[in-house]
């Protein structure tokens, strides 16, 4: 098997048989991929405590025939493992991880999303604000080519127009007497800013209500790209248990 090095993310892992693991990771020089952490469900196994979802880790890989084997792991970053930090921020982190997972292709390496994916996971860590994960989602929705077009309604071509509602068929706005859903006054003018790159002052918005309302835009976007809803409510659950008991 041809051996090599790359840095990656632990996006999430799955037992596989009885004692190993099945880790899926984005790594920063070959793209999302599979591989295999051997002996990663034993107790006594070093690897089991560094193959957690949002570390950053150096691996020596060997390439498989279908899953990679990690053949060697070293830790550059646990966030996961960081004392005090709310399990709600995990929430938030897995499920950043899990629409990079879904919008992004096997095997296709992007060093600008996986610089977007670990600033992300800190600023969720150091620099919480309400309306970072959309940020985030809109964000990646751009670089990999599913950006909304906001520039006019996507029904009828007007464009200036005061847009309230939207349609997440075409990921387009709809002006009045255009039908679309409706969406909270503010949020596609938060979404505009992402898009034009003023990220700054959405970040300053601190306002929890409007932060779940785009937080929740954002992610019925990505949810009509993958085709399905972010799968994060069971691991989220799990990550909270978990850190409660070692807490």
């Amino acid at each position: 098997m041809k051996a090599y090095a790359d840095r990656a993310v632990v996006i999430r892992t799955w037992p596989l048989g009885e004692s190993d693991r099945i880790v899926n990771l984005f790594t920063l020089s070959h793209g999302k991929l599979r591989a295999v952490a051997k002996g990663a469900r034993g107790a006594r196994s070093r690897i089991s405590g560094l193959v957690q979802p949002t570390s950053e880790l150096d691996l020596l890989l060997y390439q498989g025939r279908e899953l990679d084997v990690i053949q060697q792991a070293s830790l550059v970053q646990a966030n996961m493992a960081r004392g005090g930090v709310d399990p709600a921020q995990f929430g938030s982190a897995i499920e950043w991880l899990e629409a990079i997972d879904g919008l992004t292709l096997d095997r296709h390496p992007d060093p600008v999303v996986y610089d977007l994916m670990n600033r992300g996971l800190r600023m969720m860590f150091d620099e919480p604000s309400p309306t970072l994960l959309g940020a985030l989602l809109i964000r990646l929705l751009e670089r990999e080519g599913y950006a909304p077009n906001l520039s006019s309604c996507g029904l009828c071509g007007r464009t200036n127009a005061a847009y309230r509602a939207f349609d997440f068929s075409s990921s387009a706005p709809r002006c009045s007497g255009c039908g679309g859903e409706p969406i909270p006054p503010g949020v596609l003018d938060l979404t505009f800013e992402v898009l034009n790159h003023r990220v700054s002052g959405v970040l300053a918005t601190h306002d929890p209500q409007i932060g779940r309302e785009f937080e929740g835009f954002a992610t019925r976007l990505v949810k009509e790209v993958v085709g399905r809803g972010l799968r994060s409510s069971a691991v989220i659950a799990s990550l909270a248990d978990n850190h409660r008991s070692s807490g």
